[in-house]
């Protein structure tokens, strides 16, 4: 009975340690978990109010650079103006240079037919001229061409010095036309110089836009890279291009006249073998016929790949609102080949491009020009001649590229670039 008291009071004594330590306990452990996890909520909120910052800043750098690509074509574009101007004030200096020694030609040309005249007219004087009123002739003309005209209309002068005063008459009227173009051209260079005047000056202005634009992201640490072909890289372009073209037009002529003499030769051989029965010159005048490169379709597919961005409008994410050529993409150091014969005007690197070759061609008459970028390497030169399929170098990723491919474009004239518009380049998938 003892013992079941014992045990009874035991277990109540049990029962009552336990009782008042647990609440205290139980309270302590969850105070403590409740301090954890609003801990880790706190830094749950900083943490996504960071993410938050991250991201907008990320949302507004990328903002930034945008407006950089698009103020990048939109200088593209001034750019390529600024030098096509300038490409078009020398040409019309130079013709206004050729039209300046034209008229010393023909001012020389008729002070020489005017002392002959003069020479003719005191013999017409001396010889039968009697009956002529040379006061009225002379005196009542303004000046010595009206002299002639009024002479010739008379009938004063001679069928066998007619001829004479024709060419002068001939001659002053080149004259007059050249000094009429002279002006038009020199009115023309004004206006052409104003124009550049106005656009250097945008050039100016937006390229100070963009330093600042740059800076500002420099100071966010971001790396940017130019897409931007410089002014002088495309002056330099332009004027390697003139020469080009007259240097294609030259070596076409020398091929023309190399093909009339192997043809020549090839008939005179014929008819020596004819003469005589004999084959032995036949194989030298083959070989000099067939040294004459001939070219297959107007132009070739430059290289192997897959289309990985076609000719038309584009996003402007990289820098441009419509892709000027095709891009086809392969492994790096595929061969790449000319598209048609003609003589390369640029190869090496350059902005945008990268490694690059230009290549100028002439066909019927109408100048093209080709352009091959972002090459891994080059192996021709500028000035150099090439026929169609002849390789030119590798494809590689160089330049503004995320990866191998080459870009490839045709224009239809001189390389004109434009970032906003096709410009004047065609859509080279509709060679292929």
């Amino acid at each position: 009975m003892v013992n079941l008291k014992k045990l009874a009071a035991t277990v109540t004594l049990g029962a009552l340690l336990i009782s008042g330590t647990t609440p205290g306990y139980a309270a302590s452990l969850t105070d403590k978990q409740k301090k954890v996890q609003q801990q880790q909520q706190q830094n749950n909120s900083e943490q996504s109010k960071a993410n938050a910052s991250i991201k907008k800043r990320e949302q507004a750098i990328s903002k930034e650079q945008q407006e950089i690509n698009k103020l990048d074509a939109e200088l593209q574009d001034v750019i390529n103006d600024v030098a096509q101007k300038k490409a078009e004030i020398r040409a019309t200096q130079q013709k206004i240079a050729a039209l300046q020694k034209q008229i010393k030609q023909y001012e020389a040309k008729m002070k020489a037919q005017e002392e002959l005249m003069k020479e003719r007219m005191a013999t017409m004087q001396k010889n039968g001229g009697g009956s002529i009123d040379w006061a009225e002739f002379i005196f009542g003309s303004k000046d010595f061409g009206d002299l002639l005209t009024r002479m010739i209309t008379a009938g004063t002068i001679q069928e066998n010095d007619k001829q004479i005063f024709e060419e002068y008459q001939a001659t002053k009227e080149k004259l007059a036309k050249a000094q009429a173009e002279l002006k038009a051209e020199r009115d023309a260079l004004v206006k052409q110089k104003e124009e550049l005047e106005q656009r250097q000056k945008t050039l100016n202005k937006k390229m100070k836009e963009r330093a600042a634009k740059i800076k500002k992201l420099n100071a966010e640490k971001v790396k940017f890279e130019s897409k931007l072909m410089s002014l002088q890289e495309m002056e330099s372009t332009l004027k390697s291009q003139e020469k080009a073209i007259k240097a294609e037009i030259e070596a076409q002529r020398r091929a023309a006249e190399e093909a009339k003499r192997a043809a020549a030769a090839a008939a005179a051989a014929a008819k020596k073998q004819q003469s005589s029965n004999s084959n032995a010159v036949s194989t030298p005048t083959a070989s000099a016929v067939a040294s004459v490169p001939a070219s297959g379709g107007m132009f070739q597919r430059p290289s192997g790949g897959r289309l990985s961005q076609g000719w038309g409008a584009a996003s402007g994410a990289n820098g441009y609102t419509f892709h000027n050529g095709i891009d086809l993409a392969a492994p790096v150091g595929t061969p790449i080949r000319a598209s048609q014969t003609g003589t390369v005007t640029t190869a090496g690197w350059g902005g945008a491009y990268g490694n690059h070759v230009i290549i100028t061609h002439v066909l019927n008459g109408q100048v093209w020009t080709t352009v091959y970028a972002h090459m891994s390497s080059v192996s021709v030169s500028a000035g150099q001649r090439v026929t169609q399929g002849q390789h030119i170098g590798g494809m590689g990723s160089t330049g503004n590229s995320t990866g191998s491919h080459l870009h490839f474009e045709i224009h239809r004239g001189g390389y004109s670039y434009s970032s906003s518009s096709a410009g004047n380049t065609v859509n080279p998938a509709s060679f292929f």
